[in-house]
């Protein structure tokens, strides 16, 4: 059917249900993903959540004997759901007309064992390839669930009473769970059946609920009549009244949802899957092979020279094929699905020609998934980058991998071969970005597909070994609601520094290595209005900003001569040829600071920078040095005067003892007096304890100064009320 709602490919998770059996929410669902499929050119996957293990969908679809969720788990293991997402996507059961079905399993007793903590990692890898839908039954108990990890959730009803009152008593509840009802949509099915309550009558049960039916869909003989022949009516009667104007507002609404990247933490942490790999995996080999698996298992764990010469010996053999069979490792080959699919398939055989290598299915698995990995991609690392919570990975030898994950430092199990595995995964990282890494150019910066930055460094400047750091950023931005969450402000120094910077006043990040300076930069140039024109300027490209009007500038290295570089310093004084209102600096470290500050004082108010200090007033003192090293004829009180009158704002940022970033002070600079800079802290962190679980405990407050600028928010519209500055007496 013709419809205009297109999504980019933003994968959905859409949930059905209703007040109980024979409201008509199985054929919707049909209908509904066979026309969602046409219109995204993107496939779906129907995923009865049934209790009786109906196969109804199956049967309209003509799937004989779908692979079920019970079939999937048996099959691979969940250690391999956690983490091979291929793997799993490949045995879904799917139609020509780009709509699959994926029962939890065949008989009643299988879908008992199947809980939210085994559906969770099988959702999450699938929504990666497919839209999901949800036919979710009323009495199965992960209703809630599956309420929790839909974008979009629609209730089915039909015009009689008992389902009217049932749908008011259904919202009511959760209301009182905190459910976020705006998710959520009615529609009215068959509203003109015979003896249906009328019209009025309907709307006066919805007005109690304070929402009305996106669509009253009328009853249909020729729906009815494809219903109990076994036919889908979207496919025999396209042109049907109930297909082309009845499904329409349904499809425009799933279109409209918003995803919500946090629907995967529901139940169970998907990190937990891929931290805790290893115990997944025996437990599984448990309960597939009994003690005497697991034992194989650990043994075999154990003995890791062993399997690291096995995957040797099975790399050469697989790069043989590959060489014979011309296919050829790139970049972009190394994403291909079905290159990865070959790969597997030539490791398998390759394997299976091994008399003497006695493999049960799970550890297979994870070897033809290290090997894979190895072949294709980063090795070891694969796995943690597959990780969203893991935010930084740091390789301080071969044999010790370290993540950051929630702000903590964690030694893995993870390892290489040796260093000349290391080195290798190095080369693979910066050879597509027009890099190199020898002894002649030991030490390169990079930035990954994804926008993870990458430094490594190699002999002879690391001595105990090549090094490899990666930073990885959230692939979603971080908004406020996040920083209120996390703790890291208050929502009123956030409303506060909103204000600033739609007043145009120059701010200047400060913090350490690690505290979140540029992703804080990047929530703050969020405020910046999308009618004014954006230019950033860093060492690496690491922000995203959400503006149209944005041009984004990247320092160059020299090349093996030496030559052709092009400096943070040399981006600034071009940028200012390019008609900025703003300029955002990823990261002042250099002489660059002089021509930022000269910038900040000629006509680019609202401009922001980020810079390594520990303390507000330590960041002056090194923009001072900077500035210094850019013209060392300047006297310290021209370039005082220069910072006292350019920068407005800093905001400063540190990291506790648990992990987390907080800004810890909000200080004005005042001018200066007597050739010192002043300033004054407007708003300050202050720690006041550490609970049971070492989790920094303390709140922001004011200082009781108000900004000089303040008469300004008035002037130019802006609401900043004074209270927000005031000091809150204890007792008040």
């Amino acid at each position: 059917m013709d419809t205009k709602n297109e999504t980019n490919g933003t994968p959905r998770v859409v949930a059905f249900t209703g007040p109980k059996e024979g409201v008509g929410k199985t054929t919707l669902v049909l209908n509904l993903a066979i026309a969602w499929a046409e219109t995204q050119k993107r496939p779906v996957l129907i995923v009865p959540l049934d209790p009786l293990a109906r196969q109804e969908h199956g049967f309209y679809l003509g799937i004989r004997k779908p692979v079920s969720v019970t079939d999937l788990v048996r099959a691979l293991g969940s250690g391999a759901i956690a983490i091979a997402g291929g793997l799993l996507r490949g045995k879904v059961s799917m139609t020509s007309v780009g709509v699959g079905v994926l029962p939890l399993g065949s008989t009643r007793q299988e879908v008992s064992m199947i809980s939210p903590k085994v559906l969770l990692p099988i959702l999450s890898r699938l929504q990666q390839t497919f839209d999901i839908f949800l036919d979710v039954d009323s009495s199965f108990p992960m209703e809630t669930f599956a309420f929790d990890i839909a974008d979009k959730v629609f209730w089915v009803t039909n015009c009689t009473r008992s389902h009217l009152n049932t749908a008011v008593s259904t919202f009511t509840d959760f209301k009182e769970m905190h459910f976020p009802i705006d998710r959520m949509d009615i529609i009215c099915n068959q509203y003109n059946l015979p003896g249906a309550i009328d019209h009025e009558e309907v709307n006066q049960f919805f007005i109690k609920l304070g929402r009305e039916p996106i669509v009253y869909l009328t009853w249909e003989a020729s729906v009815f009549e494809a219903s109990n022949k076994r036919e889908i009516e979207i496919l025999v009667n396209r042109s049907s009244l109930w297909v082309q104007e009845g499904l329409r507002p349904i499809l425009a609404a799933i279109a409209e949802a918003k995803p919500t990247d946090k629907k995967w933490e529901t139940s169970v942490p998907d990190s937990e899957f891929v931290a805790s790999a290893k115990n997944i995996w025996e437990a599984s080999a448990l309960a597939v092979g009994g003690a005497s698996n697991i034992n194989h298992f650990k043994s075999l764990d154990a003995d890791l020279s062993y399997w690291d010469d096995l995957k040797l010996q099975v790399h050469k053999e697989v790069i043989k094929t590959l060489e014979l069979e011309r296919i050829v490792i790139s970049e972009e080959g190394s994403q291909n699905e079905q290159v990865r699919k070959r790969v597997s398939v030539i490791i398998d055989e390759v394997l299976r020609k091994k008399a003497n290598v006695q493999l049960s299915r799970d550890q297979k698995t994870r070897f033809i998934t290290e090997l894979l990995d190895e072949i294709l991609g980063l090795g070891p690392l694969e796995a943690l980058m597959r990780d969203p919570s893991v935010t930084e990975i740091m390789v301080n030898a071969y044999d010790k991998i370290f993540i950051e994950q929630k702000g903590k430092l964690t030694l893995t199990r993870y390892r290489f071969r040796d260093n000349d595995q290391v080195i290798q995964v190095i080369k693979r990282i910066v050879a597509p970005l027009g890099r190199r890494i020898d002894e002649s150019v030991p030490l390169v910066d990079a930035r990954l597909k994804d926008g993870s930055r990458v430094n490594a460094i190699i002999a002879p400047l690391a001595v105990s070994g090549p090094s490899l750091t990666i930073r990885r950023f959230s692939q979603k931005p971080f908004g406020p609601q996040d920083y209120y969450r996390f703790g890291t402000i208050s929502e009123q120094c956030m409303n506060f520094l909103e204000s600033c910077v739609k007043l145009r006043k120059n701010i200047i990040i400060s913090g350490g290595t690690g505290t979140g300076k540029t992703t804080f930069l990047n929530a703050l140039s969020s405020y910046i209005p999308s009618a004014e024109r954006i230019i950033t300027v860093e060492d690496t490209a690491e922000l995203r900003l959400q503006q149209e009007h944005w041009v984004s500038l990247e320092s160059r290295p020299p090349n093996v001569e030496g030559k052709g570089a092009i400096t943070i310093k040399d981006l600034v004084i071009n940028c200012l040829r390019m008609r900025p209102d703003r300029i955002v600096v990823g990261e002042c470290r250099g002489a660059e600071a002089l021509d930022m500050l000269q910038a900040m004082n000629t006509g680019h108010e609202g401009s922001l920078a980020t810079i390594h200090a520990n303390t507000p007033r330590d960041s002056l003192t090194r923009l001072e040095a900077m500035c210094m090293m850019a013209s060392a004829d300047l006297p310290i009180w021209a370039i005082r005067e220069m910072i006292s009158s350019a920068v407005n704002l800093i905001v400063q940022l540190s990291r506790f003892s648990d992990g987390s970033r907080k800004v810890t002070y909000i200080t004005e600079i005042c001018g200066q007096k007597d050739g010192v800079i002043q300033s004054k802290d407007l708003f300050r962190y202050t720690q006041t304890g550490v609970d049971e679980n070492g989790k920094v405990q303390g709140v922001f407050a004011p200082t009781g100064e108000l900004p000089t600028f303040f008469a300004e928010f008035k002037a130019k519209g802006i609401d900043v009320p004074e209270d927000i500055f005031k000091v809150k007496q204890e007792g008040n």
